[in-house]
């Protein structure tokens, strides 16, 4: 399921991401600092305000862009991280339900899969796991016999037995 060119391609991104954050809030905070100096130099009494305004919006635009554009990214990368080189868990059983709508498990969205390891299809034998949300979802159909390899209850590898 995950390879390779998936960790690279998201490393990529990630990289990118912290160029776009980083760059222009310490551009303007650097433009504060510098006005600031400038200003004290020159007996300027609205040098301060400037650079206050300054270094407030370059604070605020990383703080913002950290979190909605560059975080979802970093938690993907360390996603991959872990279903490409974590301790992984093989559970056999039958598959008995994949849900419909997404839900967040550790800040990724993901799928709920139900698989029951018993041999009587004891409610209790039921584990559930998560699939993550930007593949595709699996095709096999409830009732079937899968191997699953997760990472914490994060389906790394599914296949039919």
């Amino acid at each position: 399921m995950y390879t390779e060119a998936d960790r690279q391609a998201v490393y990529e991104e990630s990289k990118k991401r912290w160029l776009v954050t980083v760059i222009p809030g310490t551009v303007l905070v650097l433009a504060g600092i510098i006005v600031f100096i400038i200003c004290q130099a020159y007996r300027k009494d609205w040098g301060w305000m400037i650079a206050c305004a300054c270094t407030i919006l370059g604070g605020a635009y990383v703080i913002f862009l950290f979190g909605v554009y560059l975080k979802p990214v970093l938690l993907y990368k360390q996603h991959l991280g872990n279903m490409l080189d974590g301790r992984k868990r093989e559970t056999v059983g039958f598959l008995k339900d994949i849900t419909l709508e997404t839900s967040v498990k550790d800040g990724l969205d993901a799928y709920g899969v139900t698989v029951n390891i018993g041999a009587k299809d004891d409610p209790e034998d039921e584990r559930l796991f998560y699939y993550d949300a930007r593949l595709d979802r699996p095709a096999f159909p409830p009732g079937s016999r899968v191997t699953i390899l997760s990472n914490d209850k994060m389906i790394s590898d599914i296949r039919g037995v």
